[in-house]
C-alpha cells in the first residue's frame, strides 16, 4: 500500500495499524510483570530448573492470565524461562555444554574488546569506571543482585568499546544467560568484595593503558575461574535433577 501526502497520511496509518490500545497497554503491564519476575530470578529466589505455573503467578503478580503469558514469552526470549510442551514454563536450566558454549562466545568477543580498549579514551571508558563503582557499593551494601547487575553491565560497556552496534546487540542477547550465570553462584560477602576488586583492576588496566596483551590476559583470568565454579554448579544442578526425575 503507498502512502499518500497530506492531511489524509494520519488516517491511512491508523489503517494499517489498526492501533489496539489495550494491546499497547497489556504489552506495558507485561513488561512490568517480566521485570518483577527476572528480578526474582536473577536474585536466586527461583533457582533453575523452578516451575512458573500460570495460575499461580497470575494471583502472585495480580494481572491477567494473558499478561504473564507475555511476560514468560519475554523471559523466554531473553533466556531466562524455557517452555516445555507437557511441564508449562520454568526457570531455564544451563548444562556444561551451555556454560562451556556461552564462555567461549565471552572470550572470543571480550578479549578483542579489552584490546580496543587500551587504545580508547578515557571518556570512552567512563561507563566501564561507573558501573565497576556500583559493584563495590553493591558489594559493600551486601547487595547481591546489586553486583550481579553491576557484572552485567559492566561486560556490555566493555564490548561497547568495539564500537560495533552489531555485536552490542548480539552481546545484549546473551545477557539473560549472563544474568542466569551469575545468579547460579551464591557469593559470600568477601567473595564479592574481590570479584568487585578484579573489575576495578582491569577498568584501571585499561585506563592506565596497560600493554594489550596484560589486559587481555586478566581478563582470561577472570573469566577462567567463574566458568569453572559454573560448570561444578551445572553439574551438581544436573546430578540433582536426575535423582529427582529417576530416584533408585
Amino acid at each position: 500500500m503507498a502512502m499518500t501526502k497530506g492531511p489524509s497520511l494520519h488516517a491511512e496509518i491508523e489503517s494499517v495499524f489498526d492501533t489496539d490500545v489495550t494491546a499497547i497497554r497489556r504489552s506495558s503491564t507485561a513488561d512490568q510483570a517480566a521485570h518483577a519476575l527476572r528480578e526474582k530470578i536473577t536474585s536466586g529466589a527461583f533457582e533453575p530448573g523452578t516451575p512458573l505455573p500460570e495460575a499461580a503467578l497470575t494471583e502472585s503478580l495480580g494481572v491477567s492470565r494473558n499478561t504473564v503469558r507475555e511476560a514468560l514469552r519475554i523471559l523466554a526470549r531473553e533466556g531466562l524461562v524455557e517452555h516445555n510442551m507437557h511441564r508449562g514454563a520454568a526457570v531455564a536450566v544451563l548444562d556444561e555444554e551451555d556454560i562451556a558454549d556461552i564462555f567461549r562466545v565471552r572470550r572470543m568477543i571480550e578479549a578483542a574488546a579489552v584490546e580496543a580498549g587500551v587504545e580508547t579514551d578515557r571518556e570512552r571508558l567512563e561507563p566501564l569506571r561507573q558501573a565497576a563503582e556500583r559493584m563495590v557499593a553493591a558489594a559493600d551494601a551486601g547487595d547481591a543482585n546489586g553486583v550481579v547487575s553491576a557484572d552485567v553491565a559492566f561486560h556490555g560497556a566493555l564490548v561497547s568499546l568495539l564500537g560495533s552496534s552489531r555485536l552490542n546487540r548480539f552481546f545484549e542477547g546473551m545477557q539473560g544467560e549472563l544474568w542466569l550465570c551469575l545468579a547460579m553462584v551464591a557469593r559470600s560477602e568477601s567473595e564479592s568484595k574481590a570479584l568487585a576488586a578484579e573489575h576495578v583492576q582491569l577498568c584501571e588496566m585499561l585506563e592506565n593503558g596497560e600493554p594489550a596483551q596484560r589486559s587481555r590476559e586478566r581478563l582470561l583470568e577472570h573469566l577462567g575461574p567463574c566458568q569453572s565454579e559454573l560448570t561444578d554448579i551445572a553439574r551438581e544442578l544436573g546430578e540433582r535433577r536426575a535423582r529427582l526425575t529417576n530416584p533408585s
